[in-house]
């Protein structure tokens, strides 16, 4: 069984997350970072649709992109109508990542800070997106990005991942707020 999960749709199981086994296929994006209790990483060589079909594991979170496998179904009968319906419920989308700046850098060159941003943003513009009547899956700015931090920081206590809720105003300084 897999799990297609657009960009802009989050899941929540019935199964207390601390009996949730999750597995990784990549490293962590910062060094630093340990993973939680419940979380390992795969094996060097072992293959995700393969651990399914072997039964090792019991669903696959693989974006939008399903393996051709006539053994294999969405656990969601239309994921992209559900992904629709998540939106018009939270008025945002789930962030998959982000760009970010030390705050040392912030405050020694805000005017580079905003100048990234800029560039950034324009290019999203250029690109042409989102599309006309398209879920914006790309926020951009403290006020589009602000509705889904809220609810992760949410989503996090109540995993136990942090030790409080945290309030988005406190993840952003001053530069990067008035983004």
């Amino acid at each position: 069984m897999i799990v297609r999960v657009p960009a802009t749709l989050w899941i929540v199981t019935v199964t207390p997350l601390a009996e949730v086994k999750w597995v990784t296929f990549e490293d962590a994006h910062i060094a630093e970072f340990r993973d939680p209790p419940g979380v390992e990483r795969a094996a060097d060589g072992k293959d995700m649709t393969k651990m399914v079909l072997d039964g090792e594991l019991d669903a696959a979170i693989f974006g939008t992109v399903i393996p051709a496998d006539p053994r294999l179904k969405s656990v969601i009968p239309d994921p992209d109508a559900a992904a629709q319906n998540w939106h018009e419920k939270y008025r945002t989308v789930p962030i998959n990542h982000m760009v970010v700046v030390k705050n040392s850098l912030s405050q020694s060159d805000p005017g580079a800070v905003r100048e990234v941003f800029r560039m950034l943003h324009d290019s999203k513009k250029a690109a042409g997106l989102p599309k006309p009547g398209a879920i914006d899956t790309i926020p951009f700015g403290f006020a589009a990005v602000k509705p889904a931090l809220d609810l992760m920081s949410s989503y996090a206590l109540e995993m136990k991942i942090i030790p409080r809720r945290y309030s988005v105003e406190e993840l952003f300084d001053d530069t990067t707020r008035a983004l």
